[in-house]
């Protein structure tokens, strides 16, 4: 379990998502977007940059892929069932793009 402390942001992501669409908190909801934003261009970019391939191969973390997994499903399963659907859709790729870039450095 001592992976845990390597997805606390995403956790805190998660609960983030959560409380925003159960709430009408303006701040939240900034949050949920901004945050859905930047993780979007920067696995647009680690994908499609030759570059950062690398650097994701050397930020591994031990956490299982299957907590991932259904931490971007919650994301975007949720998002998606409050009709948020252009986060959703943003998580959706969030999700592919993360799974395709772990599949390119396992090949490696």
């Amino acid at each position: 379990m001592s992976w845990l402390k390597d997805v606390i942001v995403d956790i805190l992501a998660t609960v983030a998502i959560i409380a925003a669409v159960l709430s009408s908190n303006i701040f939240l909801k900034g949050l949920v977007w901004g945050y859905t934003g930047l993780l979007l261009f920067v696995k647009l970019l680690v994908y499609f940059g030759d570059g950062f391939m690398n650097m994701m191969n050397k930020a591994k973390t031990s956490a299982p892929d299957w907590f991932t997994h259904l931490l971007y499903a919650t994301n975007t399963g949720v998002l998606l069932y409050f009709q948020w659907w252009y986060a959703g859709a943003g998580w959706g790729i969030i999700w592919l793009i993360s799974y395709l870039t772990q599949q390119e450095i396992d090949q490696k």
